[in-house]
């Protein structure tokens, strides 16, 4: 049978699994707040740097041996740190059209305009995804 690892190696562990707790649901949180643009890609990036975060948590959960729940809880973490911070930072991709409805919203004083500043989001994306399938259709 092998010696449990020492004291020190779990503390270490649980520490970075606390950072990685934080990471996530700061950058979550974060993402909930309409925040002037471009502040909403804050939340992608703690969630990149959760997802660093987590990994070394697992992999520190792991050799020092810390049973129970704990391994399966930080996988599930990490697959909502990845899925967040991919959604977040597509916003880079797209950043002209989501600068246009920051700048639209700001100005709109009445739901009336709000509506019209999100419908005029959605051609902008449209006509940007159609831009994107013609250029991989000309490149293939």
């Amino acid at each position: 049978m092998e010696p449990d690892p020492p004291a020190a190696a779990q503390t270490d562990a649980l520490r970075w699994v606390r950072r990685f707790g934080v990471l996530l649901l700061t950058g979550m949180g974060i993402g909930l707040f309409t925040l002037p643009w471009p502040w909403p890609l804050l939340s992608g990036v703690l969630c990149v740097l959760a997802l660093v975060a987590g990994v070394v948590a697992l992999v520190k959960v792991r050799v020092s041996r810390i049973r129970g729940a704990m391994t399966p809880v930080l996988a599930i973490g990490l697959v909502l740190a990845a899925v967040l911070g991919m959604a977040s930072l597509s916003q880079v991709v797209l950043w002209r059209e989501y600068d246009a409805y920051s700048s639209c919203l700001r100005e709109a004083l009445t739901e009336q305009a709000r509506d019209a500043c999100s419908s005029r989001l959605e051609r902008l994306l449209d006509e940007r995804l159609q831009n994107m399938q013609q250029m991989v259709r000309q490149a293939s």
